[in-house]
């Protein structure tokens, strides 16, 4: 199975900017700290002391040197016109490696300008406002005995300078969708790995996280729709206008149903909540006991001493005929 990682060029967050010496003329910056042992942060990794070597190992592989840049290229530019020089004399002492930074006389040149004398100058002032960050191929991460698993680096590609995200003022940030969106997925492979494997998500989440607040207009957010789901060739813009008009009454009318639905379940509800109500009220009612004799209620006499009484009050001779039988 093909590592998604192994295809992939991370950064590592910068290091604070630090030197031993710097050759003004010759634009030599000796001992630039490029990489510490430590936790890479939103990486869920550490550097430790076999990373550290394998820096020093493939930076000083390349006779040439590493190529150095003004901040790391990102989805929305190239690397072009960002080289400032190259990165020699890898060393590993400590918890720390370093290599001197090399300035090439082109980025005097540069299309941002000077950046020789502006690096030369930031680096003497403002060594606190930049950093070195190392962009690299990484290999399978090595487990170990600590919380992370520790980085191992494949191919070593440069060392560039960056902004400091600590910083209260951004050196080489770029106020743009492109400068930050890079720098985000930078910082969490996990959500980068993710939506390359279901680039999907990325869609659905954009349209569920917009439809449910007010950042975006109305009208803008149906052009996000439009653009993340495209129309098919062939459909022109009034076909789609119409049937997002449509698909917006269905919507309205749907949820006017279901409104009406809610509102007709909720007395039915209310309905038999109030008999259940009144049963168990008559459940928990007891029979009435009646004590004494009711002056108003007669009970009437039983059949047979009620025959006694209509015989001792009939006549003589209707008892006679009662007595004698019939004669035909």
């Amino acid at each position: 199975m093909l590592n998604f990682f192994a295809m992939q060029s991370f950064s590592t967050p910068p290091i604070a900017f630090s030197f031993a010496d710097i050759d003004q003329e010759s634009g030599i910056l000796q001992k630039v700290i490029v990489a510490q042992v430590g936790k890479v942060k939103s990486y869920f990794e550490q550097i430790d002391a076999t990373t550290l070597s394998q820096i020093e190992k493939l930076g000083n592989a390349k006779e040439a040197g590493i190529k150095a840049r003004f901040g790391h290229p990102n989805m929305c530019s190239s690397s072009f016109g960002t080289y400032i020089g190259r990165f020699k004399n890898f060393q590993v002492e400590g918890e720390k490696v370093f290599g001197d930074l090399h300035l090439d006389e082109v980025c005097k040149e540069s299309p941002s300008g000077n950046l020789f004398g502006y690096i030369v100058k930031m680096a003497k002032n403002n060594p606190d406002m930049f950093g070195a960050s190392i962009a690299f191929i990484p290999g399978e991460p090595a487990i170990t005995g600590d919380d992370y698993p520790a980085t191992r680096i494949e191919e070593l590609l440069a060392t560039d300078l960056v902004d400091d995200p600590a910083a209260t003022n951004s050196l080489f940030a770029v106020d743009s969708f492109s400068y930050q969106a890079t720098q985000f997925l930078d910082s969490n492979p996990a959500i980068a790995s993710l939506i390359a494997r279901k680039p999907d998500t990325i869609i659905e989440f954009m349209l569920k996280y917009f439809s449910n607040n007010q950042t975006m207009k109305k009208e803008l957010f149906q052009r996000l729709r439009n653009l993340l789901n495209p129309a098919p060739d062939g459909v022109n813009e009034d076909t789609v206008k119409n049937y997002n008009q449509t698909i917006e009454q269905l919507e309205a009318d749907y949820q006017g149903q279901i409104s009406a639905l809610e509102a007709d379940h909720q007395k039915q509800l209310s309905a038999l909540q109030d008999q259940v109500s009144t049963l168990q009220d008559q459940l928990k009612a007891r029979p009435t006991t009646v004590e004494g004799t009711d002056p108003q209620v007669k009970v009437g006499p039983a059949e047979e001493t009620f025959g006694k009484q209509l015989l001792k009050e009939m006549p003589a001779h209707f008892k006679d005929k009662f007595k004698k039988p019939v004669q035909s």
